[in-house]
């Protein structure tokens, strides 16, 4: 990997420790400086434009519909670029993996395999309600959080070759993007792309847990059910019998015979009774998710739901913005946003790497102000009337936008632009 020049990212992102490493890049432990508070940090190795993209990919999967709120998603939920370094930010996630848990405690017990194959194919249903296919569902991108012995909390992670069903595809032609093993028979064969690939792989991934493979071993896709048949063979489990039907009909190797995302998730039941009667190894053992990753400086973290609840340090970019405007015309600054507002405006690259900044209003209007204001300034040029264009994805139709005329003259009193319409606060309106 490339030597980062310094410690800090773009003035916000705080490396403190680096945790692992792998083929697109390195996951530290990091202070996320805007808000005073701990995250991970995943630093991409490669920086040609493929990559550049799909970690701009990455980031976009948590700002969907708000995919980044779901218990069981972990997108990041911003990214900051310095130079050629760029950065996902996101929660850290204390109890490792699932592959490891596997590796160091054995195989799964079905009501517990059943119980954490529900908490994937809700994370699944709402990404595919999104029209998002994850297409590299595997136990090393399923984390879990350190929740001891008590009910184990699994979140999906890695959206780096996430694709949306109206997106243009990123891979080279004759390749294949995924991991072997966990890649539905169709999509070896270059099928195109569909929800029913994920559904397959996290029956993989059951299957996975239920019988775990030897180091290198990568069952063919046709053996996977009898392989799960046979690990539930005789079991006393009470999950059982249901979970094997449901792993067959999810790994049929036809894709329009496998059921969806979410029917899947309801054909196991939600278990209320203690984790001690059922999170369980195949031998009968606790299955316990340690804390793996430790923090004895005290410092707070940010939430797995993402930083909505903390409150800011500094503003973000597009309040300093707002404020430089305001300044300039003479008017009272737009008050300091709310914690999810500044989350939420603070998804762009750029508005992350100017997070440090203090938040005083300059008096004398500087090249920023300049910048922004100038434009606004000018006297709109007279042209037609232009009627909405655009459009949305078929399942997703969407009312057509008034068309929007020119006016010589706005109103100063004219309301927020619809670029800021997200903001809860009035932005400054433009100079006439």
């Amino acid at each position: 990997m490339t030597s980062i020049m310094s410690d800090v990212i773009a003035g916000r992102i705080e490396l403190l420790e680096p945790l692992a490493r792998g083929a697109s890049g390195s996951l530290w432990r990091a202070v996320d400086r805007r808000y005073g508070a701990v995250c991970a940090a995943k630093v991409m190795r490669q920086r040609d434009g493929a990559d550049v993209l799909r970690f701009v990919r990455e980031q976009s999967v948590g700002t969907a519909q708000d995919l980044g709120r779901h218990p069981h998603l972990l997108p990041p939920y911003t990214w900051v670029a310095e130079d050629d370094t760029i950065v996902l930010v996101m929660p850290l996630v204390h109890g490792g993996t699932l592959a490891e848990a596997v590796a160091r405690q054995g195989a799964l017990s079905p009501s517990l395999t059943a119980q954490l194959l529900r908490q994937l194919l809700d994370a699944l249903a709402a990404m595919h309600a999104s029209r998002w296919v994850h297409r590299d569902v595997k136990p090393a991108n399923l984390l879990l959080d350190s929740t001891g012995e008590a009910h184990p909390h699994l979140l999906l992670a890695d959206f780096g070759i996430a694709l949306h069903e109206t997106d243009v595809r990123l891979t080279e032609t004759g390749f294949v993007h995924g991991t072997p093993g966990f890649m539905a028979p169709e999509a070896l064969e270059g099928a195109a792309l569909s929800f029913a690939q994920d559904v397959w792989a996290a029956a993989a991934c059951a299957v996975e847990a239920l019988a775990p493979s030897r180091p290198r071993e990568r069952p063919a896709p046709h053996e996977l059910a009898e392989r799960a048949a046979q690990a539930m063979a005789g079991s006393p489990d009470p999950a059982a019998s249901g979970l094997e039907h449901l792993l067959r009909a999810m790994l049929d190797a036809d894709p329009q015979r496998r059921p969806g995302a979410a029917e899947a998730r309801e054909a196991i039941p939600l278990l209320s009774s203690p984790a001690s009667d059922w999170s369980l190894t195949a031998h009968g053992e606790m299955f316990e998710v340690p804390d793996r990753i430790g923090s004895g400086d005290g410092r707070r973290e940010v939430p797995l739901e993402g930083p909505s609840a903390l409150a800011g340090l500094a503003p973000g970019l597009h309040e300093r913005l707002d404020a430089l405007s305001a300044a300039h015309q003479g008017l009272s600054p737009a008050p300091q946003p709310s914690a999810a507002s500044a989350d939420t405006q603070d998804t762009q690259p750029s508005a992350a790497s100017a997070s440090s900044a203090a938040p005083v209003v300059p008096a004398v209007p500087g090249p920023t102000e300049r910048f922004v204001h100038l434009p606004t300034r000018r006297a709109p040029q007279s042209h037609a009337p232009a009627t909405a264009s655009g459009g949305s994805p078929a399942r997703q139709p969407v009312s057509p936008a008034p068309a929007a005329h020119s006016h010589p003259s706005p109103s100063p009193a004219a309301p927020p632009s619809e670029r800021r319409s997200r903001s809860p606060h009035p932005a400054a309106a433009p100079a006439p």
